[in-house]
């Protein structure tokens, strides 16, 4: 009978993960119409259809071979090799994300967000808080779909990024030194090693650690968002030091706890930050001398919040000049500031949050569909469980309901993420799967049951990290050449101007990225046209220039 029970919690993980895979599939294929074709137009669909269906049968492929093995191995030695050895394992992880980014995705800053951020990061690194493009060219070296929305132009030809300035920021030294592809691996690699503390911290057992980091590493999530010029390892790794500071509630940690939590709020938008720090933030109003304690904490937010934040919107009010457009015109008076201010508050979160609706719910059900495909199967079911098990240890509890917080506050942002690998929107509170789940593979049970379960377990998470990773960065590279073969070909380090004709079903739009000075040998212009663009820009400007490619795609005029 006492053999029978410990059989049981394999197959019932098993039939959990599989249950889970089906669910999800169902999910996807109803999320995008099957069988009909999704163009790709509808990204966040198309990636749905090409990625997750594959690695959603690999989840369930993968828990069927790690139950085969019914040896009873010990993954106690390997488990605690990994502890031991935390800055190690996250120097290799920054190598490989480092190739990975450079051959993988080429270097590519895929979605608009991600090119925002590397622009401004660039500007950042010349010493100069805006870009300089030639007045008359300005709105065609800049996509059209940004010019006011999320990067604003100036009538002299100033340009800069909408976002907040905080990632770009991050990313700037690495910008300076010719390596802004360096900086989110590095995040990763950082964060690795807090979710290895945090959850030996949690658990009083440095073996929580090793676990923690096969986790993550176990999962093409973790791995591919640091792939990206996306804010969203930043936001994890800050919201994960964050939480680390706040383990002992001294007045230096809450101060540098607030600090951290300024910079989170201010990467590019405040929303993820807020949503990960509001339990945190509770919890601490609840305590006794809550008064100083939430002092402490406002008197580190305060300081950089009102200089990057507030300080960059009115920056970019002032750079804009008066314009009637919004979100940074400039009104006269005081009374009309404040006004104009509000309004376009009010704007932006009738744009962004709403009601959910069918459609938002849908997206979120798909995104938790990624979120399972993208880790380490049964992941999340361990997390639940390892919250569930210490649930009245506060800091466990608080890093769950971070989670809750993040993915209940998204089903009030009426659009899905488009770009991203994995589930770009969780991803900022996702540290804490892994150390949840570590918490779950620490609990007390009987010695027997311990290791047939964590032997399943870590065959799982070995599997994951070995096949789930290779088939994520194939379907990364193949999508990002697929992407990039849609550009007219030009040749690099070669004077040319391409133009990229309007493709909205390929985001063609986002193929126009430009350096803020225009030091780069090949520049992108939107096409209005080739005979527009040859009489607007290269014959009064390049008379000897030639051209060499003109096709759908657009047109590549040689300077040289």
């Amino acid at each position: 009978m006492h053999a029978n029970y410990l059989i049981r919690w394999d197959r019932l993980l098993l039939a959990a993960i599989a249950a889970a895979s089906l669910l999800s599939l169902i999910v996807i294929l109803d999320k995008t119409g099957y069988p009909y074709a999704v163009l790709r137009f509808w990204v966040f669909d198309h990636l749905l259809r090409t990625q997750d269906i594959a690695g959603s049968i690999l989840v369930l492929a993968l828990a069927l071979a790690a139950y085969l093995p019914r040896s009873r191995d010990s993954v106690t030695a390997f488990i605690a090799l990994l502890s031991r050895h935390a800055w190690p394992l996250a120097g290799l992880t920054f190598v490989a994300l480092c190739v990975a980014m450079l051959t993988a995705v080429h270097n590519h800053a895929l979605a608009g967000d991600e090119h925002l951020a590397l622009f401004q990061s660039r500007v950042f690194a010349a010493g100069h808080l805006t870009g300089k493009y030639p007045p008359e060219l300005a709105l065609r070296l800049v996509p059209t779909d940004y010019v006011w929305r999320w990067m604003i132009v100036s009538q002299s030809g100033a340009v800069a990024a909408a976002y907040w300035p905080g990632f770009a920021l991050l990313v700037a030294p690495f910008s300076l030194i010719g390596a802004p592809w360096a900086c989110n691996p590095l995040l990763a690699s950082l964060s690795l090693v807090l979710m290895a503390k945090l959850a030996a911290r949690l658990t009083g057992s440095a073996q929580a650690g090793g676990w923690a980091m096969l986790f993550a590493l176990g999962s093409p999530g973790f791995l591919g968002m640091a792939l990206s010029y996306f804010s969203m390892t930043a936001h994890l790794f800050l919201n994960l030091l964050f939480a680390w500071l706040l383990l002992e509630r001294t007045p230096r940690r809450l101060a540098a706890a607030g600090a951290v939590g300024s910079l989170a709020l201010v990467l590019n938008n405040p929303v993820p930050h807020m949503l990960f720090a509001l339990p945190w933030i509770l919890y601490i109003a609840r305590q006794p001398q809550s008064a100083r304690g939430l002092g402490a904490l406002a008197a580190g937010y305060v300081p950089l919040t009102l200089l990057l934040g507030l300080g960059w919107w009115l920056f970019l009010r002032d750079m804009q000049g008066r314009t009637e457009v919004l979100p940074y015109a400039v009104p006269a008076s005081l009374a009309e500031r404040l006004a104009n201010g509000a309004w376009y508050l009010f704007l932006q979160l009738q744009t962004v949050f709403t009601l959910p609706g069918e459609y938002t719910l849908m997206s979120r059900a798909a995104e938790l569909a990624r979120l399972w495909s993208w880790a380490v199967p049964g992941l999340p079911l361990l997390a639940v469980a390892g919250w569930w098990i210490a649930r009245r240890q506060a800091a466990v509890s608080l890093f769950a309901a971070s989670l809750a917080c993040t993915l209940l506050g998204y089903l009030f942002v009426d659009f899905d993420q488009g770009y991203g690998w994995g589930a770009r929107y969780v991803h900022p509170a996702w540290g804490a799967l892994p150390i949840l789940a570590a918490v779950a593979m620490l609990s007390p049970a009987d010695a027997e049951t311990s290791l047939r379960l964590r032997g399943y377990v870590a065959r799982l998470a070995l599997l994951s990290l070995v096949f789930a990773n290779a088939l994520r960065l194939f379907q990364i590279h193949l999508f990002m050449d697929e992407q990039l073969a849609l550009r007219p070909p030009f040749e690099n380090g070669r004077r040319q101007i391409v133009f990229i004709s309007v493709n909205l079903p390929a985001y063609a739009q986002d193929f126009v990225q430009n350096d803020p000075f225009l030091r780069d040998p090949v520049i992108f212009m939107l096409s209005r046209g080739a005979k527009r663009d040859y009489e607007e820009v290269i014959r009064p400007r390049f008379p000897h220039a030639r051209r060499t490619y003109d096709g759908l795609s657009g047109q590549v005029w040689r300077l040289d």
